[in-house]
């Protein structure tokens, strides 16, 4: 009979066959192109694979862009790791394609003796004969744990899989459609997309996991067929729906499908008053739960129908979650704006505080000096969780200010962990308390954190930035590098992974490399945080002019835009330059600087 061609690497072990990955001896969940990918790398161990060569073996005959590919590398990175060795099990040849780095064991295994007896030697008589009596027993007691070995070895690899442990159904909610017919209404369909899943979030979060609206955004409009969506994403279910909004009323439209069938398990149409818009939400929220057999907690089966919606505060808050999404300067001010107007018109809902208080924390660092927007917003977290104690977002605001304003350490702790209880499948929650175990040194468990972010917010790139922060300060470089370069590739237009990666290149005393990322940080960016950033690791890597050019560029800016105090500091202290740096490090300590 055929023998099957088995490829081992790490504690992974991949079936070319039956095109199945097993890690530890338990099956792990890829999509096909993922695992068509993987194979033909791995395949090729220790050879660069051309773009061209992956794309034609991947989706052989058919066209398709080279994003897709790199979108199965990032997948793939995700998922296995980084090697034993401590490399990554795929290596990026620049304008060329990849290589799988790890080494490779092919083993080849004949189906017909899988299950064969071992077949046990006879002692030989002269040597029973010469060894001491415990040889006699030592023997017999080694085979035994020979064969128990080797049972067990059978097992993991055979049965387990039928058997694989109980698992989250894995949701995504995709961007509902605005059915109005005017754009201006695109902010409507958003919050609920949004409001969807931070419900969804909390129902049953030890059985269901949503995916974050951050990774979900880029597929508004969307022509991406189900079956790939889910893929992208690591998904077994998608929501999707429509939304139409005349007068006082409100139509919506939503219908649950299974991604890999891309088969429709219920479609549902609501048109009801806008009053009722949150009846509705819940609604759907059951009918999915009932849909994937999952039992709702005691708490939301007996909770009490939601109270009408404020139409006024209610637009007001969708407004202003839309200028949160779309990250400037500007479109923050805004949204402060829109929920403080929400507020008047209906003071007693908890989100709109949350939310008030998200949109002052977005305006930190970058944009506003915390000493100033700090307290606001833990004014504005206090009242969210004291109308809402089973908000999640609002423990996670008022986690971020006790941990980087008030410095608390056992208060932030308290409420990230609360938030984890209510929501895990919140990133911000994951990434809230990765910041905390980094802030106290507890690196390893903060960067298994982080990936728990991944997992409900895979593409999103602000959680990525954030992130990023993380890895560099836990002083691994070279995962440093690889982060910011993966995040590069998510958004090739934001600053921050730049400005990390000069740092990174600098501290691994690659100074050209630093050089040209803190150059593409200025040129993609024109905040005075993250061009001082960029001075800060052309000192490092030597670049003492081009390193003063930069820090007077941010200085200058800085007349009419904040800046990090803390970061200036630190630019100054790899100038040398020690009464400046202490004295900005002054400004940063009264600045509550983060």
């Amino acid at each position: 009979m055929k023998a099957k061609r088995l490829f081992a690497f790490g504690p992974y072990c991949l079936d070319a066959d039956e095109r199945v990955l097993l890690g530890d001896g338990q099956p792990v969940t890829l999509p096909p192109k993922d695992l068509e990918t993987l194979l033909v790398l791995v395949e090729r161990a220790g050879h660069i694979v051309d773009k061209e060569e992956l794309l034609q073996k991947v989706w052989p005959g058919v066209f398709v862009e080279e994003g897709n590919l790199s979108r199965r590398i990032f997948n793939l990175r995700q998922v296995l790791g980084d090697a034993p060795d401590g490399r990554e099990y795929i290596e990026t040849i620049p304008r060329r394609g990849y290589r799988f780095a790890a080494a490779v064991r092919q083993e080849e295994e004949a189906a017909a003796t899988r299950f064969a007896t071992p077949q046990v030697s006879e002692p030989i008589p002269t040597l029973a004969r010469a060894q001491p009596s415990r040889t006699r027993w030592l023997l017999p007691l080694a085979v035994v744990m020979a064969l128990t070995v080797m049972a067990i070895v059978v097992a993991r690899r055979f049965w387990s899989p039928r058997n694989p442990p109980v698992q989250r159904a894995m949701l995504a909610v995709l961007p509902f459609e605005n059915f109005s017919g005017d754009p201006r209404e695109d902010y409507f369909a958003d919050g609920l997309t949004e409001e969807m899943i931070a419900q969804l979030g909390q129902l049953q979060p030890a059985k269901l996991g949503v995916i974050a609206r951050t990774s979900i955004v880029r597929y508004k409009h969307t022509k991406e067929s189900m079956a790939q969506i889910g893929h992208e994403l690591g998904v077994g279910y998608l929501l999707e729906g429509s939304v139409r909004r005349g007068g006082d009323r409100v139509r919506i439209t939503a219908q649950l499908i299974q991604a890999t069938e891309q088969t429709h398990l219920w479609a549902e149409s609501y048109e009801r008053p806008l009053t009722d818009v949150l009846n509705i939400q819940r609604e759907i929220a059951e009918k999915i739960t009932h849909s994937l057999s999952i039992q709702l907690l005691p708490a939301q089966t007996g909770a009490s129908a939601p109270l009408p919606v404020n139409l006024e505060s209610y637009d007001k808050y969708l407004l202003g979650l839309h200028e949160v999404g779309e990250d400037t300067q500007e479109s923050v001010n805004k949204a402060i704006q829109y929920f403080q107007e929400g507020i008047a018109k209906n003071p007693k809902d908890a989100r709109l505080y949350s939310a008030l208080a998200e949109a002052y924390t977005a305006a930190t660092t970058y944009y506003s000096s915390p000493a100033e927007v700090m307290p606001r917003a833990k004014e504005a977290a206090l009242e969210a969780v004291q109308l809402d104690p089973n908000l999640a977002s609002g423990h996670v605001r008022l986690g971020y200010v006790r941990l980087f304003s008030d410095w608390d350490w056992p208060a932030a702790e308290k409420e990230y962990r609360r938030a984890l209880e209510i929501n895990p499948s919140l990133p911000e929650a994951q990434l809230g308390y990765a910041n905390y175990l980094g802030t106290l040194g507890g690196f390893e468990e903060a960067l298994a954190r982080v990936q728990q972010a991944y997992l409900v917010d895979p593409l999103a790139v602000e959680s990525r930035k954030e992130a990023l922060w993380i890895y560099y300060f836990s002083g691994r470089m070279p995962e440093t590098v690889e982060q910011a370069q993966k995040t590069i590739e998510l958004e090739p237009s934001a600053g921050v992974p730049y400005a990390i990666l000069a740092l990174a290149y600098a501290q691994m005393g690659k100074p050209a490399e630093a050089l040209r990322a803190a150059a593409d940080t200025v040129r993609i960016s024109s905040s005075p945080s993250l061009i001082a950033t960029a001075a800060s690791a052309l000192a490092r890597a030597g670049q003492t002019a081009k390193a003063r050019q930069f820090l007077g560029d941010a200085l200058e800016k800085a007349k009419k835009e904040y800046v990090c105090r803390f970061i200036v500091a630190d630019a100054y202290a790899d100038l040398g330059e020690k009464e400046k740096a202490l004295e900005s490090m002054q400004q940063a300590f009264l600045e509550r600087s983060t």
